[in-house]
């Protein structure tokens, strides 16, 4: 099943008919008070939660449950807290519900967004480590 809470009515409505096997719900607290909800997948508006945004995503993975989350851009603290919960089927900006559908059947992994989360938490890689870690990788594979 598929949770859908966007914070816009009309957009929740178009989701809905794009996508087999959702449905709405008018609050987001309804989410995490339900253990129904455990190991589904829900589609989130960022700024459609109203309580602390780290505690409300924390819950949500608590509870296994994968998140869609949608962000007005790639710079805003609720982006770098979406990453510390492992949270990496994240769209910025305007979409289209086939962008929703194509997460839905192919769940980004860290690599999809590697690139945020070193800009955003300024992470520097050392040449020298990643040179290294290319060759231990490399002498793993005489092992498989």
């Amino acid at each position: 099943m598929v949770v859908i809470f966007t914070g816009s009515n009309e957009v929740d409505k178009i989701l809905e008919n794009e996508i087999k096997g959702s449905m709405i719900v008018s609050y987001s607290d309804f989410i995490i008070e339900d253990d129904k909800f455990k190991n589904q997948t829900v589609i989130l508006g960022a700024n459609s939660i109203e309580t602390d945004f780290r505690e409300y995503l924390f819950l949500l993975r608590n509870m296994d449950i994968r998140v869609i989350l949608l962000l007005k851009n790639e710079k805003e603290e609720k982006t770098k807290i979406a990453l510390e919960n492992g949270i990496y089927d994240l769209i910025f900006g305007n979409f289209y519900p086939s962008q929703i559908k194509d997460i839905l059947d192919n769940p980004r992994k860290f690599s999809g967004v590697s690139k945020i989360y070193k800009k955003l938490f300024n992470i520097k890689l050392n040449k020298k480590i990643n040179k290294k870690s290319k060759l231990l990788l490399e002498s793993r594979k005489d092992y498989d």
